[in-house]
Order: structure tokens, then C-alpha cells, then sequence
């Protein structure tokens, strides 16, 4: 709507402004009201959609708050040529309805008078693509801040099933089990397990309200897990991490990690005779592969299914472009998980 305004007052604008500040001293007799009259409103309308086409190819290259920068620089790079070319109809079509006397005509169109013509193209369509550009912002701002809010919900919501699902009792029961075990036959694996337990809770904590987290700390977080994991499975457990130095800087949705593995050891066999394998590494476009052997438990472990689906859910709103994949063809099951740039999300602040 705020698109169509400007579209429709601009032209007038324009028109009023062409009128009394620089066509109103041709004006003497009712001949050159009209063309004058004439001669403005061509200009305007001219000039405003050119304008819009202008701003209408930049937003089409580079879409979305992100790319402002790159719009913009688009912008001056295609609009000079665009304007030069409106200036050169316009002069033509002033000398076509003959409003000039014949005294200043000098090979079609006079020199300065194009340059002239040049500069106050230059100085509507600045105005013109301004508002496009400045309305373009606010919308996408808001978008950007409702779907802002959509993602805190959501991730409050995966946060609080992941922080409820690490104290069930099956977790907390596995756990002491676990160093129940390791307190009389190996006392220092068991202060290791107790380090890394606390390691995993302390980090749950920390990113509480955090919408994006460096993959550097990330895969902290889940080593201190897999430590955990390693402590109770031993060698049925078997994880491979090769992820490239320059990754480590961008951003994932925090816990993600963690929760593939997790899926990978609650709904699969985990045994000496029947190990589970996962393998996390990434490929040149800056994403991450999960993949872990399927070897399914006969008797599932109860699910609500909401992890997979709040993450798929929260890529949908930091990442439109490049979604997350998940395939199962009954050997494998492999997750391509998309990392963030810093660049791409603005309006996530990291804690």
C-alpha cells in the first residue's frame, strides 16, 4: 500500500515542484501554460517511473535488509545509464512539441540544457527511490522483528523440552548409573564424567535465551556430551568430527548438534555387537553433515517428535534461502545442516 502512495503522489510532487521553481518563468501566454503543463507532467511521470524501475531491479538482484549495501551500490551502478537515457527522451520530446524558440535549437538538443535535465533526474530520482527504499526498510523491519519474536517463542519452547528432557528420570537414572559404576573400579574416569556433566548443564544455562551460537562453542558443548555418552557406551559409541578450521566462526541455533546425536543414540540400537557410528563433517558451501548407521530399536523409546520439527521451524525463519535437509533411505540417516554468517542475521544479538 505504502509502495502505491508514493507511486501515485510522487508524479505530483514532482510536478508542483518542476512547475513553480523551474518551468513556471517559460510561462507568458496560454500557449506555453499548456506546454508547460505538458512538458511537467511528462517530466514527472518520466522521471518517477523510471525512479521506481530503478528501485523495482535493484530490490528484484538483492532482496531483503541484508543485502542493503549491495542494493544500494546495484542502484547507482544501473541508475546512471537509466537516467542519461530518460534525460535524452526528455530533451527529444521538448523539441518535438517545439517549447523552445528556434533561436536555441542546436543540433536537436543543446548541450547544457541535456546536462541539465541530467542533473534534475538525478535529484527526483534520488527523492523517489529514497521513499521506495526507506518504506522497503520499515517493512522488512517489521518483518524481520515479528518473525524475531517467532523465534525466541520457539526456541524457549525447544529449550524448555530440551532442558525437561535432560532431567527425566531416564537421563538422570543413566547418568548416576553410569558414575555409580565408575566410583569403584576407575575413581578419576568418574570425576572426568562428573566435569563434563557439569560442563553440559552449565552450558545449557548459559544459552537459555540465545537465538544463534558460534559453532566453535558449540562443538565444546557437544564434546563434553560425547564424553558423557563415550563414559556409558565405550567403544559402542563411535562419533567422527572433521570440520574445518573456518567454519568455527559461524552460527547455528544453539543445542543442534546435541540434539541429532541425541536422536542418533535414543532411537537406534547402541550395543558391542551392533555399534552406532556418527560423522559429523562439512562441505565447501558452508554447511554441516550429520549422518549416523540406522540400526532401529525394536521397542522405540516414547517421543514427542518436536525436536526435528522446532528445528526445521527455526531455519524456516533464520535462513529462507537454504533450508535444512533430512534423508532417510533405511541404512542412513543424514541431516545437512546450513551454518549462518554473522552478516546474515542482524537482528539476533548474540549473548
Amino acid at each position: 500500500m505504502n509502495e502505491k502512495k508514493i507511486r501515485l503522489y510522487t508524479p505530483l510532487f514532482l510536478f508542483v515542484f518542476t512547475v513553480v521553481f523551474f518551468m513556471g518563468m517559460f510561462i507568458h501566454d496560454m500557449r506555453t501554460a499548456l506546454l508547460v503543463v505538458l512538458l511537467s507532467a511528462f517530466y514527472c511521470i518520466l522521471t518517477s517511473e523510471s525512479a521506481r524501475l530503478i528501485f523495482m531491479l535493484g530490490r528484484k538482484k538483492y532482496p531483503g535488509l541484508t543485502n542493503t549495501k549491495r542494493r544500494v551500490l546495484y542502484v547507482l551502478k544501473i541508475g546512471i545509464p537509466i537516467l542519461v537515457l530518460v534525460a535524452l527522451l526528455q530533451e527529444i520530446f521538448t523539441v518535438a512539441i517545439i517549447f523552445y524558440p528556434s533561436y536555441r535549437i542546436k543540433w536537436l538538443v543543446q548541450f547544457w540544457d541535456f546536462m541539465f535535465m541530467i542533473g534534475l533526474n538525478l535529484f527526483a530520482t534520488a527523492i523517489v527511490v529514497g521513499l521506495f527504499e526507506g518504506f522497503y526498510y520499515i517493512e522488512n523491519w517489521k518483518v524481520l522483528y515479528a518473525e524475531s519474536e517467532r523465534l525466541k517463542q520457539i526456541n524457549i519452547n525447544s529449550q524448555y523440552q530440551f532442558l525437561k528432557d535432560q532431567v527425566k528420570p531416564h537421563f538422570l537414572f543413566n547418568s548416576l548409573n553410569t558414575l555409580a559404576s565408575l566410583i569403584g573400579i576407575d575413581a578419576g574416569r568418574a570425576e572426568r564424567f562428573v566435569m563434563e556433566m557439569s560442563a553440559v548443564y552449565r552450558y545449557l544455562l548459559s544459552k537459555k535465551e540465545t537465538e544463534l551460537a558460534v559453532l566453535r562453542d558449540e562443538l565444546r558443548f557437544l564434546n563434553s556430551y560425547v564424553l558423557m555418552l563415550k563414559t556409558r557406551f565405550a567403544d559402542s559409541f563411535q562419533i567422527e568430527i572433521r570440520i574445518d578450521e573456518e567454519e568455527h566462526d559461524y552460527l547455528l541455533p544453539p543445542f543442534v548438534l546435541q540434539l541429532l546425536v541425541e536422536n542418533a543414540v535414543k532411537h537406534n540400537i547402541v550395543s558391542r555387537d551392533m555399534p552406532l557410528y556418527v560423522s559429523i563433517t562439512n562441505d565447501q558451501h558452508h554447511h554441516l553433515i550429520i549422518t549416523n548407521n540406522i540400526q532401529r530399536k525394536r521397542t522405540p523409546e516414547p517421543s514427542e517428535k518436536t525436536g526435528l520439527t522446532n528445528l526445521i521451524t527455526r531455519y524456516q525463519l533464520l535462513k529462507k534461502e537454504d533450508q535444512l535437509c533430512i534423508t532417510d533411505d533405511g541404512k542412513e540417516f543424514r541431516v545437512v545442516l546450513p551454518l549462518i554468517e554473522t552478516s546474515m542475521y542482524e537482528a539476533v544479538a548474540l549473548k
